[in-house]
């Protein structure tokens, strides 16, 4: 019966690891994906006030009125 025990326990002990080892790479994952969503967002507002100075400067007939390399898509 003690030999059952002791099996019980190390089963019980060795699902323990794994879900703690599955949890925190769960976390590390999360924290990637938030810090990778956060750069992006920097990047499309960064792209967006470059859009915004176009648009303001072309209303003010500074610039052309089309111009290749303005992203295009800011809302």
């Amino acid at each position: 019966m003690a030999g059952l025990q002791r099996a019980v326990l190390l089963r019980a002990a060795a699902a323990a690891l794994t879900l703690g080892a599955a949890v925190g790479a769960h976390t590390e994952v999360g924290q990637a994906l938030a810090r990778r969503g956060a750069e992006r967002a920097e990047r499309e507002a960064v792209a967006c006030a470059e859009a915004a100075r176009w648009d303001a400067a072309q209303r003010e007939g500074h610039v052309a009125l089309f111009d290749p390399a303005r992203p295009a898509g800011c809302h």
